[in-house]
């Protein structure tokens, strides 16, 4: 039963306010009411109303132009009807407007007002969670499409970049090995400050160490003591980790530089960082060292610093070049990896909705978003139980379908065997059968059998099907509980079997159909308890096949009664 929930009834015929007002607040509603239209319109667009009632025939403002203002101001506010013009065409045009539902007048089960307002409320709040569930999977989707188109272009520049530099680096060096570089380079660098010797060494980043990759004019035995140096130490390991260049003259107090042979004691040096680029980007990675020597007493000049500094940048170039190929190669292959990840992904996906599309037989559009969720796990846990328990009703119910279509088939294939039958105790089987039920808690069990009526000529295993299916339709149709009567009476041509109860009964109008395969009872209770739409067919068949009928009494909303007539001779019975 639904709480604190505000409802405005729009009727300018009082007995109905007060009579829909009166009702609904007993089951726990909050109502208001209105005399016309113009008077529920201006309490619609001010007040928080759940539902409106409304009356389509009013003075002043009718039903369908409150519709259409509400419907403007407020689209998920629901609407439902409640007219007597009995127009059908009144019905199909409120609704086309935008109304939930629609009642006729005069009510004759107050009850299905009540029914009508619970469905209306409970669509719309699903709507609501539809709605922002699908606008949380949009932002998701954005998100993600956000995520990826950044990532896209982040790689995409890089690898711009990785080109770029590759072409610069065979601009400036062609293809040349970069040992023939890099030797080529030291040549440069000495010819330039006519120095006499010269080191590039490359910083090796596992170590921390700058290794000497190519040497000119250098002794031999210095190359060999100073073969690794750590980064950091002396003038050439403080260039590598500072990215600034040093000019110097003091050998003797460097740790590596001093132990060049005393013939180079009175020389001076000049040490410039490799970069891949300008000096004045400061953050772009020193790579190793260029170191060039003097022997003799002449000192180097700031121009010279600057132009070994632009040499030592192309040799850093060189060197990127080389990294940034491999880099490049490794990047190509890992966004050709990624991009072949993100096309199955997208085709698992796909195909994933359109195979929940159509095990649930749900549009493809409205199954999109909450698969993404799902996916993703958002769901509570609350949520996920409720998705559990429709599952399984879904596949009892199937199960009950399969089940029951055997038994149809079974009843067409199998000849009928009559015979005089292990007597049939009516009672205990009716009452074994009501036992097996779950939904028989609450019902009180009656029979009205004379105690010489105990068997009969016929299928023992089809009738008592026929029976369970009576019973078990009274127990499921019955869910406040109540009293369920089995009778049985014998005249002189016929058996009647008969099973009442007193739940929610069917409607005059459905009485010809019920017996139809796969017809099911209309209304909010048949559609909560009913089942596949074959258990009365299976009735009709199974008494049939015994040359009997099976009828229904029923005025639609207190019980009804189901009575099986079976031909039958006096002599049969014993």
């Amino acid at each position: 039963m639904m709480s604190e929930k505000r409802v405005l009834i729009i009727d300018d015929e009082s007995i109905i306010r007060r009579t829909l007002a009166h009702y609904l607040d007993e089951w726990g509603y909050d109502t208001v009411t209105a005399q016309d239209g113009a008077e529920g319109l201006k309490m619609a667009l001010v007040e928080p109303f759940d539902v409106v009632l409304v009356d389509l025939r009013m003075p002043k403002v009718d039903g369908l132009e409150v519709i259409d203002r509400l419907q403007a101001a407020n689209p998920e506010l629901p609407v439902v009807v409640v007219s007597g013009t009995g127009v059908l065409r009144d019905a199909i045009e409120a609704m086309r407007r935008g109304a939930s539902d629609y009642i006729s007048k005069p009510v004759q089960d107050m009850e299905e007002v009540a029914i009508v307002v619970e469905r209306v409320l409970e669509q719309s709040r699903l709507r609501a969670e539809r709605d922002q569930y699908q606008q949380e999977i949009e932002d998701l989707n954005r998100s993600l499409e956000a995520e990826v188109a950044r990532q896209t272009a982040d790689l995409t520049k890089q690898n711009i970049r990785l080109v770029s530099l590759n072409r610069v680096s065979f601009a400036i060096s062609g293809q040349l090995d970069l040992d023939t570089v890099l030797n080529r380079a030291i040549d440069a660098a000495i010819s330039a400050v006519e120095a006499d010797g010269g080191v590039v060494r490359l910083l090796n980043r596992v170590t921390d160490q700058l290794i000497v990759a190519a040497a000119r004019g250098m002794p031999a035995s210095y190359l060999e003591v100073t073969r690794a140096i750590p980064l950091g130490e002396g003038v050439i390991g403080q260039v590598a980790e500072s990215g600034h260049a040093q000019l110097g003259y003091d050998f003797a107090s460097d740790p590596w530089l001093g132990k060049l042979d005393e013939e180079w004691a009175s020389g001076s040096f000049v040490c410039v960082p490799l970069r891949a680029g300008e000096e004045s980007a400061a953050e772009r990675a020193v790579m190793g060292t260029l170191s060039v020597v003097v022997r003799t007493e002449r000192a180097l000049d700031s121009y010279e610093v600057e132009l070994l500094t632009a040499i030592g940048n192309q040799i850093g170039v060189a060197v990127a070049r080389a990294q940034y190929a491999a880099d490049l190669r490794n990047a190509n292959v890992e966004l050709e990896r990624v991009n072949a990840q993100l096309r199955r992904m997208d085709t698992m996906r796909e195909q994933f909705i359109q195979n929940v599309a159509h095990e649930l037989r749900t549009p493809l559009a409205l199954v999109r978003g909450y698969v993404e969720m799902l996916s993703e796990g958002d769901l509570e846990k609350e949520e996920q139980e409720m998705a559990l328990d429709v599952t399984r009703r879904r596949v009892e119910t199937l199960v009950d379908l399969v089940e029951a279509i055997s038994t149809l088939q079974d009843i067409s294939s199998r000849p009928l065997k009559i015979e005089q039958i292990e007597p049939f105790e009516l009672l205990r089987t009716a009452r074994g059968m009501i036992g097996q039920r779950s939904v028989a808690a609450g019902i009180d069990l009656q029979t009205e059998c004379p105690p010489d009526l105990t068997s009969f000529p016929g299928d023992f295993t089809r009738l008592a099907q026929a029976l369970h299916q009576l019973l078990d339709n009274a127990c499921k149709f019955s869910p406040d509980g109540g009293v369920v009567t089995l009778a049985a009476r014998a005249t002189d041509d016929e058996m009647v079997i008969s099973v009442a109860d007193q739940g929610i009964g069917i409607p005059p109008e459905e009485h010809d159909r019920i017996f139809e395969r796969f017809y099911q009872v209309d209304g909010s209770m048949s559609r909560r308890y009913g089942g596949t739409g074959l258990g009365l067919a299976l009735v009709k068949e199974v008494i049939e096949a015994h040359s009997g009928r099976v009828e229904v009494t029923s005025d639609g909303d207190s019980g009804a009664t189901f009575a099986v007539y079976l031909p039958l001779r006096r002599a049969d019975l014993v």
